[in-house]
Parts: structure tokens; C-alpha cells; sequence
């Protein structure tokens, strides 16, 4: 399954998906390593994407075929708008006819993208495309439908005005009125970007551990940024539970008329030492190994 959220303000759209795949029929672990999480320029917009469901079967990728699916979408129209409900129409096309997808139990088949940001007038924009989760009921489905239907939200005012959005996907019954709370709370007194994306990042792994989640959640994160002042220009992070010496960057896609039609797959930064450290409080042993309080080894 897997769970993404995204938050928005005056500010600051900021995304946090995790990186779990299950298997589909066990539920088992295959790996914590998976992303599925991008950026998508239009003309009108500038969008963080993420998804949940179907990951991969055969020498299916929904990761590489999310760039394609929206390049070519973005080539029939290049409006955000009407460029969901293009891929909208493909994405079911492409579920039907693809013959290891259409010959997965409907069970396996579904699949829920997530795009968020800024229109190029000012406005926070959300939009979810689904073949089984029902976002104006709260229902999912246990079983695909043979369509995709599109959820757009925009703003009623401009972000100046500091509009919230918190939306979530996949095991989003996991999230609690508590966490939306402390989250929109953190959104309308506009604290800082990292208050807000740590904040968000420490709700998903929470929702790792929950009963809802039933295990398909992992702790180790993609995060985006979009700032409001240069929109075009995301900021990529990432969050992990272990020691790893891996940094995972999102997906890219240049769907601009004007653009230069750049994909950019998911790229990773390897280096001979640790890149990323758990979350850890200054006075605990630095989870390297050194034996050191993390304040005095990695954190001043």
C-alpha cells in the first residue's frame, strides 16, 4: 500500500511518501527501498506527485511509467487541469491493456496518484486520480475499478493568503485527528519549512507502526519541498531509520510546451561513509557506531 502525505501553506508545499513495497498477495516485505515520488513542471504549474498500489509487475514500473504516462499527457495538453484528466483516461487504457497488469486480481490492480502545488497565478492546488479510493466518501475499494476518477482541489484564495492542505493517500486511515491538528497548526502559524517537514515525516513513521497500516508503511522517506517564491525548483530530501550511506532524490518531468521534455529517473548519491542518520535526541549514542553522544559526533 504505502503512505504519502502532503502539506501546503503560504509558504511551503511539502510532500513525504514512503519507500515500502509488500508484497501484493503475502504482504511480505520486498524491499524499503522503492521510490515513488516526483516532479512534474506544466505550463500552468509546478507539482510534487507520489503514488500507492501497484509498484511493479513483470517489466512493469509504475515509477518509469508515471514519466512517461505525464510527458505524453503533457504533450496533448500541457495545463495541469487538463492534463490529469488526460492521464486519467490513459492510465485506465493502460490497465486494461497491458497484459501482466489486466491478468492481476482486481485486488492487485490499484493504484492512486497524488499531485500537488503551485499554479503559476498563485494558487495551492491538490489533485487525486484513483481507480479505488473514493476521496469524497472516504472509501476504499477492495478491488480496482475499471476507471480512474480524478479529485481536483484548488484554493478558494491565493497562497499569500495562507491557505492549508493536508492531504494524505494510501493507509490514510492511519493518520489521526491529532496528528492533522498538530500538522495544520504548524501550516497557519507558518513555521519553518524543516518544522513542517520533520513534523510530517514523524507522522508517517508513526503510521509505520500502527495497526491500520497493517505493515505496509516504511520509515525511510522521500520528502519535496516546492517554496513559494521559486515554485520551479524542488527541494528534495530524504529520511531514514537506519544508518545508510544513500541518499534517494525524486523523479523529475518537464512537461512544459516550452520546456526542454527532460525525465530524469529517480537518482540516488552514493558516498563511502554515511549520508543520512536516523532522527536521534543530542544526548543518545550516535546510531554510527562510534560510541559517541550524536550532539558531539554529528550534531552541534
Amino acid at each position: 500500500m504505502t503512505f504519502a502525505i502532503v502539506a501546503a501553506n503560504a509558504d511551503q508545499v511539502i510532500q513525504v511518501s514512503d519507500r515500502r513495497l509488500t508484497g501484493n498477495a503475502s504482504g511480505t516485505i520486498v524491499t524499503d527501498a522503492s521510490g515513488k515520488a516526483g516532479h512534474l513542471l506544466c505550463d500552468d504549474a509546478s507539482l510534487l506527485y507520489c503514488f500507492t498500489g501497484l509498484a511493479t509487475i513483470g517489466t512493469h514500473s509504475t515509477s518509469k511509467w508515471l514519466m512517461d504516462a505525464f510527458a505524453g499527457s503533457a504533450k496533448q495538453n500541457p495545463l495541469w487541469r487538463e492534463l490529469i484528466e488526460i492521464f486519467a483516461e490513459t492510465a485506465g487504457e493502460y490497465f486494461e491493456t497491458i497484459p501482466t497488469i489486466a491478468a492481476l486480481p482486481a485486488s492487485d490492480r490499484r493504484l492512486t496518484v497524488m499531485l500537488s502545488g503551485y499554479e503559476s497565478n498563485g494558487f495551492i492546488v491538490n489533485a487525486l486520480i484513483s481507480n479505488f479510493q473514493d476521496f469524497d466518501n472516504f472509501i476504499d475499494y477492495a478491488e480496482a475499478l475499471e476507471t480512474f476518477t480524478v479529485h481536483a482541489w484548488k484554493s478558494e484564495t491565493v497562497a499569500s493568503a495562507n491557505p492549508t492542505l493536508i492531504q494524505a493517500i494510501g493507509a490514510f486511515r492511519a493518520l489521526t485527528e491529532k496528528d492533522e491538528v498538530e500538522l495544520r497548526q504548524l501550516l497557519e502559524r507558518r513555521a519553518p519549512a524543516e518544522a513542517i517537514r520533520q513534523k510530517a515525516s514523524s507522522i508517517a513513521q508513526l503510521i509505520s507502526d500502527r495497526h491500520r497500516s497493517a505493515g505496509t508503511v516504511g520509515k525511510r522517506l522521500n520528502t519535496a519541498r516546492l517554496d513559494s517564491s521559486s515554485p520551479m525548483f524542488p527541494c528534495s530530501g530524504y529520511i531514514s531509520d537506519i544508518v545508510e550511506e544513500e541518499l534517494s532524490l525524486i523523479e523529475q518531468v518537464d512537461g512544459r510546451s516550452y520546456g526542454l521534455g527532460l525525465q530524469i529517473g529517480a537518482m540516488q548519491i552514493t558516498a563511502g561513509s554515511p549520508l543520512v542518520f536516523p532522527k536521534v535526541h543530542r544526548n543518545a549514542p550516535c546510531p554510527c557506531g562510534s560510541g559517541k553522544k550524536f550532539r558531539f559526533f554529528h550534531r552541534t
